[in-house]
């Protein structure tokens, strides 16, 4: 059980959490048994990240997480997709947490993903390249995170986290900009139109 601060050189208007499992729910995806090895918060302008490094720990990590989550009680939480949080979080405090989603509108596309939105917002001038000043050692690929894991290479996994957050945080803040410029490119009901594909980044 590691508990890790890191600030970060802007503030969020609202708290933004993102997690990683340990176990692999790839079969059904089904998240309410998504096992929870690294809970990230991104409140105001620092990063709270919970570890549970051993499993042993964690009635203390899901205390902690729980009196966490009792400082940001007043604020609307948002994660990029709620599915996936939500049903991790159910499984560990027996309990749900309300969020609202990050992800642009109801968008569904192959490759439409949160490495997609915030590619599209380099490509649009609107955040520099250089916006994350380290680079995610998983490449983006959150899959990863189960084999780092067991493998005991925590760190990969904790900064992989620090990326996702940060990605998140501008994908919000810029997300009518982004519901705007895609918003020609999708059918109503979530996907993309026949014959269109995502502008390239």
């Amino acid at each position: 059980m590691k508990t890790i601060k890191t600030s970060v050189p802007f503030s969020t208007k609202y708290p933004i959490v993102d997690v990683e499992i340990s176990n692999d729910i790839s079969s059904n995806w089904d998240s309410s048994k998504g096992e929870i090895s690294v809970a990230g918060f991104l409140v105001d302008n620092e990063i709270t990240q919970f570890l549970l490094i051993n499993k042993s720990k964690l009635g203390e990590f899901r205390n902690q997480i729980n009196d966490f989550l009792s400082t940001v009680t007043e604020k609307q939480l948002y994660a990029f997709n709620i599915k996936m949080e939500t049903g991790c979080f159910e499984k560990l405090l027996s309990k749900s947490l309300v969020f609202r989603e990050i992800k642009p509108k109801n968008f569904r596309a192959k490759g439409f993903n949160k490495d997609y939105c915030f590619g599209y917002l380099i490509k649009q001038d609107i955040i520099s390249k250089d916006f994350i000043w380290f680079e995610d050692p998983l490449k983006g690929n959150g899959r990863l995170c189960m084999n780092c894991w067991s493998a005991g290479e925590f760190e990969k996994v904790r900064l992989h986290n620090v990326c996702c957050l940060l990605k998140e945080a501008k994908i919000l803040q810029h997300k009518d900009f982004l519901e705007k410029q895609l918003s020609p490119f999708f059918k109503e009901d979530g996907w993309l139109k026949d014959g269109v594909s995502l502008p390239p980044l």
